[in-house]
């Protein structure tokens, strides 16, 4: 097996239990130190794309920028870094909605064209407004001012497929109403010191992060240019602001992601960037040896970490779900449309007798 195939084997695996106790079961391990420790600061950024594939351009841009202002202090944004995010984000949405939502939203049996993905690359703005049928700055207007009313507007008029798609999971969808939790890290000096200290105080910290004493939940919602994230309170609003943000970052000029970093001190800083999934962190700590600069620690709290923790939205969302209601593996599927782990799962709707339940 090449180095490659065993990395990307590490990546995890989640076991969604609704209606049962734990609700999610599983994981990602906290690789990063162990893979990275008394390596050159360099191969941060060619190593953790490889375990966490895919967002991995985000990874490599973060790790970049974590290990640049560790060396040298704060560090100014590339505008192509910044591109390069948004892009990789645009990707990552589209494949996710051409890919994984005809089954997750209940129409399994709808065929999006893949051949839409070369357009997306290439003409964007051209791609979206074909599958929104109107202008895009138009179309955000709406949803700016009242998303409930212009998602709900846009799935019953539009033809396309996505639009009958949201529109036929509307009830059951709108119906898991989850308060939201939102972090609001990015660009919070004072909030990331916290979380950085964490990092580097508690072993576990990237397993379980927290935010006093909280878990909170990331994504396409809870932005740092978001004012209100607590209006998507519904499943049906989280995935609206998953297309929301698509057609944003269609635009000619989009409304930037979050991407920065934070001098921690001598040889230590953390980075973060908005992706996909949401927040993505990097904390890095550098030493200075004889043989010259190497890794002394290093710890990334992907997305996921936050969405999957045992107390989070999430968990507790499919907790209140009835294990032998008819409803409850497509309402379990919105939600993981929703939240969307960057790690492979398994929905199990019965309890296996007599087994070790490992919390995620």
């Amino acid at each position: 097996m090449t180095a490659t195939a065993t990395l990307t084997r590490l990546g995890g695996s989640l076991r969604v239990r609704p209606g049962q106790q734990p609700a999610l079961v599983g994981g990602r391990p906290a690789l990063a130190a162990t893979l990275l420790r008394g390596q050159p600061p360099q191969t941060a950024a060619h190593h953790l794309p490889l375990l966490y594939s895919l967002c991995g351009q985000a990874h490599r841009l973060t790790a970049e920028l974590a290990v640049h202002t560790a060396l040298h202090g704060e560090t100014p944004i590339d505008p192509e870094a910044r591109r390069m995010l948004e892009a990789e984000t645009r990707r990552e949405h589209v494949r996710r909605m051409l890919l994984e939502w005809p089954r997750l939203l209940g129409n399994p049996s709808m065929r999006p064209d893949l051949s839409q993905l070369h357009a997306w690359e290439h003409t964007p703005q051209q791609a979206m407004q074909a599958w929104l049928g109107e202008p895009l700055a138009h179309w955000l207007e709406q949803w700016h001012a009242d998303p409930f009313s212009a998602l709900d507007a846009w799935s019953q008029r539009s033809d396309h497929w996505l639009a009958h798609a949201l529109a036929d999971c509307r009830d059951d969808a709108h119906a898991l109403q989850l308060p939201v939790r939102a972090l609001s890290l990015a660009g919070n000096t004072q909030a990331l010191r916290v979380v950085a200290e964490q990092l580097r105080d508690a072993s576990d910290f990237a397993l379980h992060p927290l935010v006093e004493g909280l878990p909170c939940e990331t994504g396409s919602w809870t932005r740092e240019r978001e004012a209100d994230p607590q209006r998507y309170a519904s499943v049906w609003l989280r995935l609206g602001a998953r297309l929301a943000e698509l057609a944003r970052l269609s635009l000619p000029q989009p409304t930037g992601l979050a991407f920065g970093a934070l001098a921690l001190g001598p040889d230590e800083a953390l980075a973060w960037s908005e992706t996909s999934r949401g927040l993505l962190l990097h904390r890095v700590c550098l030493e200075r040896m004889n043989a010259g600069v190497l890794i002394s620690d290093y710890q990334v709290i992907a997305p996921t970490e936050w969405n999957l923790h045992p107390h989070g939205t999430l968990a507790q969302g499919l907790a209140k779900m009835s294990a032998g209601d008819s409803r409850t593996r497509r309402r379990a599927e919105l939600l993981i449309a929703a939240f969307d782990p960057c790690i492979g799962f398994t929905l199990e709707l019965e309890a296996a007798p007599s087994e070790e339940i490992i919390h995620a």
